[in-house]
């Protein structure tokens, strides 16, 4: 049991020092300020070690898990700062309006499906190039764009429905 333990923190460790760079640009491209990216990073990071049993693949998809935990991290983050902001000026959430196009896109975004979610950030929004971002991802790159383009479809469909409320 020690072994395994001990083999569980070299393989994180390593993830870490390899990843962390990119944990911290998916997730402050989520929360917009750097700070608030590091608390959710180290957020996400602790709680992948507690689940770290749970994880049932090979080593080389471990960061693509980890980068799925800190968008979801990520998107928690800024769900319980936008309760709060409601809470603080005591606005009902129908009342809460913010017309600015980044703001409706960010909404459009956290709407998607987990999966399309995942692409748009992992696979647009980080930087990354096609190849690596489909490693992140656990796919073939082809299956890569074909979910940006799906991705992208239900983005239009969002924001049309959005504008035309």
């Amino acid at each position: 049991m020690e072994d395994r333990d001990e083999h569980y923190r070299n393989v994180f460790a390593e993830l870490i020092r390899e990843k962390l760079g990119l944990f911290r640009s998916i997730a402050a491209r989520i929360v917009n300020t750097a700070a608030d990216a590091d608390d959710v990073v180290q957020a996400a990071l602790l709680k992948a070690w507690i689940r770290r049993k749970s994880f049932k693949s090979d080593s080389a998809a471990l960061s693509g898990w980890v980068c799925r935990i800190v968008v979801t991290e990520s998107y928690d983050f800024l769900r319980k700062r936008l309760h709060e902001e409601r809470k603080r000026n005591e606005m009902p959430e129908r009342e809460f309006h913010d017309d600015s196009d980044l703001v409706k896109l960010d909404r459009a975004i956290a709407e998607l499906p987990e999966l399309y979610r995942e692409t748009v950030h992992i696979a647009i929004l980080s930087g990354l190039p096609g190849e690596e971002a489909a490693r992140q991802l656990g796919c073939s790159p082809n299956t890569l764009y074909q979910r940006i383009y799906k991705a992208k479809s239900l983005l239009r469909e969002i924001l049309r429905r959005v504008d035309d409320e």
